[in-house]
């Protein structure tokens, strides 16, 4: 028996201008959008904004001040950039030559296609350390899952890093402290995961929700400014891949096996507020480095350093001061 399109050529015809047209819609929905614009606020007035070239991608970052170089590594969260840090590094370029990248994936630098690994932005940000700092070694300042970067980084490079500064290290190691942060399980449908991220996740209304339930330790903390900055970041062109990617391969964000080969010191600063983290996870850390401190701020949350940044530029104040007591056994 003959198909029904072959005895009736016009339906034939018709079947196929709408999958013609369904198709157009789905390119059209999938299609390259132009860059939006960030907002300012993504950095002090006083910073010059500026790009450099590594093997991995370009990497656009803000700089000012002078003296040792202090460098600020924002998480990797939904809508991240160096605007996690921007209420904080102003404060420090009196004293530090402050450096604030966003990391490949992230903010306003490069968003390439191919996934970028724990060895990847290691190997970008050695490059562009190496390039802006001139080789001299630094204060690196990091949080979340960057941490984990920071002490890879440390451990290989140990000329580039002169102490480390981690707030809230952690390797995500379940879906909660990935829920917590933004960051949601991928579906098995590539076009159909674009589409829920672009369309829902990184919409104001879904940031708002999430920095209510779990980011922020006090909604009303929650300003127009920050949902600006995170929205804009998070829609922008290919910043899906940085989160895929990184959900694809957040297991391999473990610094552990390398441990013993960080020489500097590292102090932690660990938000008590910070929902579905334990500081025992940042205790173990320490213990397992040749040189640790560790500070439990009992207010904090996990995004504090946009929610409570007085707390934070203190306690950053007093480890770049050597107040800070070792953590004991």
């Amino acid at each position: 028996m003959a198909p029904l399109w072959k005895n009736r050529p016009f339906l034939g015809l018709g079947l196929g201008v709408g999958l013609i047209g369904a198709t157009a819609l789905a390119l059209r929905q999938f299609r390259r959008r132009e860059r939006e614009p960030i907002p300012d606020e993504i950095s002090p007035a006083i910073f010059a904004t500026r790009a450099a070239h590594t093997s991995k991608g370009q990497i656009v970052y803000h700089i000012s001040g002078s003296g040792e170089p202090l460098v600020f590594l924002h998480g990797i969260f939904l809508g991240a950039s160096s605007y996690e840090w921007s209420k904080i590094y102003g404060r420090f370029a009196i004293s530090h030559e402050v450096v604030a990248p966003d990391l490949i994936g992230f903010g306003e630098s490069e968003r390439p296609s191919a996934t970028m690994d724990p060895s990847d932005h290691v190997q970008s940000l050695a490059e562009f350390l190496q390039e802006i700092c001139q080789r001299r070694p630094g204060t690196i300042i990091a949080s979340g899952v960057t941490c984990q970067i920071a002490l890879l980084l440390a451990a290989k490079h140990p000329d580039l890093a002169a102490r480390l500064v981690l707030f809230m290290p952690s390797a995500l190691r379940d879906a909660a402290q990935c829920h917590s942060l933004g960051l949601l399980g991928r579906g098995p449908i590539p076009a159909i995961n674009r589409f829920a991220y672009r369309h829902h996740i990184a919409r104001p209304a879904f940031i708002r929700s999430w920095l209510t339930r779990t980011g922020f330790a006090n909604p009303a903390n929650i300003s127009a400014e920050t949902i600006a900055v995170l929205s804009t970041c998070a829609r922008q062109y290919g910043a899906e891949r940085a989160i895929f990617g990184f959900l694809k391969n957040r297991r391999k964000f473990d610094s552990t096996p390398r441990l013993p080969d960080v020489i500097a010191p590292v102090h932690v600063l660990w938000p008590g507020a910070a929902r579905s983290f334990n500081s025992g996870e940042a205790a173990t850390l320490c213990r397992s480095l040749r040189q640790a401190t560790m500070r439990i701020l009992p207010e904090a949350s996990a995004l504090a350093p946009i929610e409570s940044p007085a707390a934070i530029s203190d306690a950053l104040s007093e480890i770049l001061g050597g107040e800070l007591r070792a953590l004991s056994a």
